[in-house]
C-alpha cells in the first residue's frame, strides 16, 4: 500500500507520480529526450509516440521528458507524450516562475524538475510551494549535501541526485559515487522518494543504485542509444538481489520510504493537443 494506514489520500490524482515509483518493480523513470548538449540525436528516427509505445511495453512506472531547448527539446514535445500515454509524466526544464509551473501541469505533467544547483534557496521553497499547489509532484535534483538545506517540505519531494553537472550542460562525465555518498543524507533530510539520475549506461550500475536503497532510477541517454533494450532490462532484473521476489510489497527497496504525498490538486483540465505552453527559464 502506497499510503500508511493512518493517512487517506487526499487526491489520487495527486499522487500520481510517487505512488507509480513506489509501486513498481523495477522503478525506471525512461526519459524521451531529442538529443545531447554535444548535438547527438538521441531519436535517431524514432518519433515519441514510439518512444512511449516501446517504453510501455518494457513496463515502466513513468515517464520524463526533456523540453528544454538546450537539449533541443520543446513544448510541443511534452504535448506529443501526454497524449500518447496514461503514465506519469515528469517535465524537465529550467523551471523558475509559478506559472511555467501552472502551464505545464495543465498541459499534462505530474511532476516537475527543480534544479537546486541552480535556484535560491528562497525560490526552490515558492516553487516547491508552486508545484504543490498546481497537484504536481517537486522532483528535486541536488548534486551536494549543502544542497539540501534548500529542500522544503520534503516528504512531498522526490529527491534526485544528479550524477552529472548541470553546469557543464551535463557534459561531463557520470560519477555514480555521487549517488551512493549522499544517499543517507537525502534519506536523513526526509525525501519523500529517492531517485538517482544520469549517467546510467549499464544494468550493472542500474543494479548496485537499487541495491543500495534508491527507489527509482531515472535513465535517458543511457536506453535511448540501447541497441536490446529487452536485454539490457533482463540483465537488470538478473543482477537484482533477490531478484524472485523483487515483485510485491515485500521487496526490501520498497519498504524502505513511503509514498510522496502532496497537497490538493488546484489543477485544471489539460491544454488543447497542440499548446505549447512556455516553460523555458526565459520565460515571462
Amino acid at each position: 500500500m502506497p499510503f500508511p494506514a493512518d493517512i487517506t489520500p487526499v487526491n489520487a490524482t495527486d499522487q500520481r507520480f510517487g505512488d507509480a515509483l513506489a509501486a513498481a518493480d523495477l522503478p525506471v523513470i525512461m526519459e524521451i529526450n531529442q538529443s545531447r548538449a554535444g548535438g547527438e540525436d538521441l531519436l535517431r528516427g524514432r518519433t515519441a509516440g514510439d518512444l512511449v509505445c516501446r517504453y510501455e511495453e518494457l513496463g515502466v512506472p513513468a515517464l520524463s521528458v526533456v523540453t528544454g531547448s538546450w537539449l533541443g527539446g520543446t513544448a510541443r514535445l511534452l504535448d506529443e507524450v501526454v497524449e500518447a500515454t496514461s503514465l506519469p509524466v515528469l517535465v524537465k526544464d529550467f523551471f523558475t516562475k509559478e506559472r511555467q509551473i501552472r502551464q505545464v501541469a495543465e498541459a499534462g505533467a505530474a511532476a516537475v524538475l527543480l534544479t537546486a544547483t541552480i535556484l535560491p534557496h528562497r525560490l526552490m521553497a515558492v516553487l516547491i510551494d508552486a508545484c504543490l499547489s498546481h497537484g504536481v509532484t517537486p522532483f528535486v535534483e541536488i548534486t551536494s549535501g549543502p544542497e539540501l538545506s534548500a529542500l522544503t517540505r520534503a516528504e512531498s519531494c522526490v529527491v534526485a541526485v544528479n550524477n552529472k553537472d548541470i553546469r557543464t550542460r551535463e557534459s561531463n562525465e557520470p560519477d555514480l559515487g555521487r549517488s551512493h555518498d549522499l544517499l543517507p543524507r537525502v534519506r536523513a533530510a526526509g525525501a519523500g522518494l529517492t531517485v538517482s539520475a544520469g549517467g546510467i549506461d549499464t544494468p550493472e550500475g542500474a543494479a548496485a543504485l537499487l541495491g543500495a536503497g534508491f527507489r527509482g532510477l531515472l535513465i535517458g541517454a543511457g536506453l535511448l542509444r540501447a541497441e536490446d533494450l529487452d536485454a539490457w532490462f533482463g540483465d537488470l532484473c538478473a543482477l537484482l538481489p533477490d531478484a524472485e521476489a523483487a515483485a510485491g510489497d515485500g521487496h526490501p527497496r520498497q519498504a524502505a520510504e513511503p509514498s510522496v504525498r502532496t497537497a490538493p490538486s488546484g489543477r485544471t483540465e489539460r491544454a488543447a493537443a497542440g499548446s505549447t505552453p512556455s516553460t523555458g527559464a526565459a520565460a515571462a
